[in-house]
């Protein structure tokens, strides 16, 4: 199963690789002309993240992006585009390096399509060794995969006869994992807070506050509605302006029922000041609380797993 899942997640970057090489293979054939920054700025998107699995939920996050215009002149025609790059920018991510780069006034290079000459961008490669990176990331995971499969299978054989119930131990291996992984995620976001409390600190507003609805899929077809906060801020760096929805680290609480979640809408009035940590290397990261919500139920899960894990195998 794990080499399985190993194999559709290296197809897909596969795939991936193979459309990105072929789109930057296209744009080598676009034509130079000289342009101009006309526009460099921080935008705020509302970025959708859909739910996998039979009990998945759509919800949204706030993402600042760098908003780069350009202008050129093709023939006697000027044209205007956005798109700056050939890269993909998932939010949040060097920001305030794009902006340096491109800086509004800014005279480029601008590459654009002969048979669409609407079409156009300043930076049509990827970073050297990128498609390298790509396929070697491909064939690792599967690779890995199956090293870690004859591993772990080598290692059940070797401890089984020393245990009281050897014959529950592929179940006690499953749950031994998943105990570990909720633990390592309950360590990484308690890491995560900790670090955020030495973020610096600078005045922000409460732009939206209030309750978000969403639809979930329960399973069978049937989707139902449900609540979450929905808590939005903006703040200042550096002359730009950001805005997140972060309150604290952790999960994602939604209910039925609104009253259940309306308690972060009734903290943070829309239009009151708050304090807002934000990442000095990545400004539009931040948050407003340097706690994990529901920390405890992490640990929690995370012993009943191991200790079921035990049980199964008559060590408790």
């Amino acid at each position: 199963m794990l080499v399985g899942f190993a194999c559709v997640v290296a197809g897909a970057l596969s795939f991936i690789t193979f459309m990105k090489w072929r789109e930057v293979k296209a744009l080598s054939r676009w034509l130079p002309t000289p342009g101009k920054i006309i526009s460099s700025r921080v935008e705020a998107r509302e970025v959708r993240n859909s739910g996998v699995g039979s009990d998945s939920t759509d919800t949204t996050e706030m993402r600042n992006f760098p908003a780069i215009i350009f202008e050129y002149k093709v023939g006697n025609k000027k044209f205007q585009s956005s798109r700056y790059s050939v890269k993909e920018n998932l939010g949040n991510f060097e920001v305030t390096e794009t902006l340096a780069q491109f800086p509004r006034g800014a005279e480029v290079t601008v590459f654009y399509n002969p048979a669409d000459p609407s079409k156009a961008v300043i930076e049509r490669t990827l970073p050297d060794g990128a498609f390298k990176f790509m396929v070697q990331l491909s064939a690792g995971l599967v690779i890995g995969a199956v090293v870690l499969v004859f591993s772990v299978g080598g290692v059940l054989e070797a401890i089984g006869p020393h245990l009281p119930k050897p014959q529950n131990l592929g179940a006690a291996a499953l749950l031994l994992f998943m105990g570990l992984f909720i633990l390592s995620m309950g360590f990484a976001q308690k890491a995560l807070a900790e670090q955020a409390a030495k973020w610096p600190i600078v005045a922000g507003r409460i732009d939206t506050s209030g309750l978000q609805a969403l639809r979930n899929h329960s399973g069978y077809g049937r989707w139902r509605t449900v609540f979450k906060s929905r808590i939005v801020y903006s703040y200042g760096v550096a002359g730009q302006r950001y805005s997140a929805d972060r309150v604290t680290f952790g999960a994602t609480v939604t209910a039925s029922l609104p009253g259940l979640v309306g308690g972060q809408a009734r903290q943070y009035v829309e239009g009151s000041k708050v304090d807002v940590h934000y990442d000095p290397v990545n400004p539009g990261s931040a948050v407003l609380e340097c706690r994990v919500r529901g920390l405890g139920l992490l640990w929690i899960c995370s012993a009943g797993f191991l200790g079921g894990a035990a049980f199964l195998v008559g060590l408790v």
